[in-house]
């Protein structure tokens, strides 16, 4: 039971640091898209002089800017879906560590009430020895009083 939860914690490790690797990615993208985006706005107010940019010339770098938009956006949902799912995958994780530190805390209890048993009835049995040896030699007797009286009879 305990080795099926470390092998699902380590899955939810393995499914959170792949989701986190793709949202890396995502977040890239969309900054590399917005850079591309930047460095187009920037250029094609550069290339033109005030006046002289054609409706051509301007209806193209709008559309550009707007196929760059669209990208854009789309990359920011795509980062924004990845981040949802790097917190979902945390969650699992989390859980997956929870319960299996659940069951850890269980399996050491369980041990040290084992533990505890064992010694009680190795005290229990050694209790029923000491009462066992006590009955033998009589109350008020010992080993040392019956060598002793049986030297002064002799």
């Amino acid at each position: 039971m305990l080795e099926l939860r470390e092998r699902k914690e380590r899955d939810a490790a393995t499914a959170f640091a792949a989701a986190q690797e793709q949202a890396d990615l995502a977040r890239a993208e969309q900054e590399r898209l917005l850079a591309a985006r930047d460095a187009l706005a920037a250029s094609a107010v550069q290339s033109a002089p005030e006046d002289a940019a054609s409706v051509g010339a301007l209806r193209t770098f709008h559309f550009l800017l707007g196929r760059l938009d669209e990208r854009v956006a789309h990359a920011s949902a795509a980062s924004t879906s990845a981040e949802q799912t790097v917190e979902q995958r945390q969650d699992e994780l989390r859980a997956a560590f929870r319960d299996r530190r659940a069951l850890d805390r269980l399996r050491e209890r369980h041990e040290e009430n084992r533990r505890a048993a064992e010694s009680a009835a190795d005290r229990r049995q050694m209790d029923e020895i000491a009462l066992t040896r006590f009955n033998q030699t009589g109350p008020g007797s010992s080993d040392a009083d019956t060598t002793t009286s049986h030297d002064h009879e002799q």
